[in-house]
């Protein structure tokens, strides 16, 4: 009987999970991620968004034509960008942090990047991920 009520809790909460993302318009974006996607990106490229209701906040997942991810947090900050094997367009990636990624790694390029309250991560074309601070002091290498 216990794991009866224990897989009921889980389906039901899976149930929820999945009830909190919808489909969105690019017009149904925080402001500031719609002035990132037409500053970097062709809206038209868009090919899906979702918004992701948690607790307390919306957080916005976008894709484009190409499979690029980019995630907004609920005031349309920039958390992430995926770009897979294409680079990561030039200036979303603070100047510091790809002057070091250019003299240590000159043949090899960003293609991901993401903010967190404490670091900074770009993930390179060979699958390396580079942990900066929030001022792209270099820290070290993610596993």
């Amino acid at each position: 009987m216990k794991k009866i009520s224990t897989l009921a809790v889980i389906l039901i909460i899976a149930i929820t999970a999945c009830a909190n993302e919808q489909l969105i318009q690019f017009n149904e974006l925080p402001l500031l991620a719609q002035n990132f996607i037409q500053k970097y990106y062709n809206p038209a490229d868009i090919s899906y968004i979702e918004k992701d209701r948690d607790v307390l906040h919306n957080e916005y997942k976008l894709y484009l034509k190409d499979r690029t991810g980019i995630e907004f947090d609920h005031q349309g900050n920039l958390q992430s960008i995926d770009c897979h094997q294409s680079p990561v367009p030039q200036n979303i990636v603070p100047q510091v942090i790809t002057n070091y990624v250019q003299l240590h790694h000159p043949n090899l390029i960003i293609v991901e990047y993401s903010v967190g309250l404490r670091h900074q991560k770009v993930g390179l074309n060979n699958d390396w991920e580079l942990v900066f601070d929030n001022d792209g002091n270099f820290l070290g290498m993610d596993d």
